[in-house]
């Protein structure tokens, strides 16, 4: 009995045809119903393999995947678009969302950043592969939102062991953010850092030249203002 079924259901599929699962996904989609959606468009997928709309069915796939918010399901599906189907016009798209998937599921700074790596790796295989895509702009720019996390993190790392006293632990994480993640805010905040070991250690002369690097530079208002605080008091000890 459970044969006749699967072969009435196979039938069932033959006489409605392709576009007729994948139009209803299409509709499942606007309605935002996307467990059906992925239902109608995984049966275009499974059954229809040789149609000329199965790369589409596959990216629409992935697509109510996303929607829902599944990203791991949805990163294997993109992945799925442009390597099963590498000359589709989807492919482009499904790479930068495979990446973007990764983005999606990258935690705060604090935690565990395996996914803000991923998303990383992701974002700069696109632009490679997809070096003239209207999408690469975004992409480096998550990047260096994405590295900037990462230095964060790094940063935080420096501060603990700056507040436990381990100095030399302290200067070892500003230093990896600076050699690292020079472009992000974050570099210019280690180096504040360094200024700060220096500065707690009685090494005043080091700490001046850290400081100065900071209110030459052009940086956050803040962070300079903290910086020309230090110099002042620097100035008071000398006169003393």
């Amino acid at each position: 009995m459970i044969a006749g079924c699967s072969r009435s259901l196979r039938r069932e599929q033959e006489l409605i045809g392709e576009q007729y699962y994948f139009d209803r996904g299409m509709e499942m989609m606007k309605k935002k119903d996307y467990p059906k959606a992925v239902e109608n468009f995984q049966i275009v997928v499974d059954s229809y393999a040789s149609s000329s709309i199965v790369d589409h069915a596959q990216f629409m796939l992935a697509e109510a995947h996303f929607n829902s918010e599944e990203f791991i399901s949805a990163s294997y599906e993109y992945e799925r678009v442009y390597k099963d189907y590498p000359s589709s016009k989807f492919a482009p798209e499904a790479h930068y969302k495979k990446a973007l998937c990764y983005y999606m599921e990258s935690p705060i700074a604090r935690l565990d950043q395996d996914n803000t790596i991923k998303a990383i790796d992701e974002f700069n295989r696109f632009i490679d592969t997809y070096s003239s895509h209207p999408l690469v702009d975004d992409a480096q720019e998550k990047i260096d939102e994405l590295r900037a996390k990462l230095a964060y993190k790094e940063y935080l790392n420096a501060q603990l062991y700056l507040k436990l006293k381990e100095y030399d632990s302290a200067l070892i994480y500003y230093r990896y953010v600076i050699s690292e993640y020079p472009r992000t805010i974050w570099a210019q905040y280690a180096r504040f850092g360094i200024g700060e070991v220096h500065f707690r250690k009685e090494e005043f002369e080091t700490a001046q030249s850290w400081y100065q690097l900071i209110v030459n530079a052009d940086v956050d208002a803040e962070l300079k203002e903290k910086a020309v605080k230090r110099l002042s008091e620097l100035e008071n000890t000398e006169n003393k």
